[in-house]
């Protein structure tokens, strides 16, 4: 029963396997990204001549861009084309194979991606907060906690759209449109707080507030209790009726398969 620890154990080696170019490169990417948004958004409080926009001071919009770029690659786990890469390739036979279903293989996979970058959020989290001092412990393991659930129901949604690739010849570029959606209706681009008021009541029906503006706030502090809770279930819900709609694509698709071996 511990073959989900191996499949985990396997994936990290992966991820590890060049550790320099990996932190190197998540580590630039976090830095630019947080430099571009706190310049931009000190000069957006200065000519407004504002101190609090829209719920946000300078030092939470500063704190809000660094956790976003985590949080996203939290989201989208593998990445695209974790389950079309195979499919095109015919190396998705192997699942066909192994005594336990690809659903159940791919989502140890792709979670680990998720606690991987999870991990990262909590050192960086750490470091922001004994430099800076403006963020509590207590809400880190919640919000970090609400990520995982959120990327267990982005990955639902992912896989809706990358079995589609047992028909289409291509879907990167749908699932391109499927992750920005998500999260610019979620609040990775912007906070939900500077949309308009009726686009947000209406967002409120949809997934996308629960994938990474509510984790966001969460780990920030700004949610109270009753909204975590609510939100939490919210993802529960909508990541089984997705992960439900993307069995039924496979009972349909599989009969579309043409691997080229084991």
């Amino acid at each position: 029963m511990n073959w989900w620890r191996h499949i985990a154990a396997a994936e990290l080696r992966k991820i590890l396997a060049f550790r320099s170019d990996f932190w190197v490169t998540f580590i630039g990417q976090a830095l630019v990204q947080l430099l571009i948004a706190r310049a931009l958004w000190q000069s957006i409080f200065a000519g407004s001549e504002a101190e609090v926009m829209n719920g946000f001071t300078l030092e939470m919009m500063t704190l809000y861009y660094l956790i976003v770029p985590i949080g996203q690659k939290m989201l989208t786990g593998e990445n695209v084309g974790f389950l079309s890469r195979e499919i095109y390739d015919g190396t998705f036979s192997r699942y066909l194979i192994y005594p336990l279903s690809f659903f159940q293989y791919k989502a140890i996979t792709y979670l680990t991606h998720s606690a991987f970058y999870g991990l990262q959020l909590i050192l960086i989290f750490t470091a922001y907060n004994f430099f800076v001092k403006t963020a509590g412990f207590s809400t880190l393991l919640p919000g970090t906690l609400l990520f995982l659930m959120a990327a267990f129901a982005y990955m639902s949604i992912a896989m809706i759209v990358e079995l589609l690739s047992l028909w289409a010849e291509n879907i990167w570029s749908l699932m391109v449109l499927v992750r920005f959606f998500c999260l610019f209706f979620g609040g990775g681009y912007l906070p939900l707080t500077f949309f308009p008021e009726e686009l947000q009541r209406v967002l409120v029906y949809t997934p996308f507030p629960y994938l990474v503006s509510l984790p966001v706030r969460t780990t920030m502090g700004l949610a109270p209790p009753n909204e975590i809770v609510h939100g939490a279930l919210v993802l529960v819900a909508w990541a089984i009726v997705f992960y439900f709609i993307a069995h039924l694509i496979w009972r349909r698709g599989q009969y579309k398969y043409n691997g080229v071996g084991i």
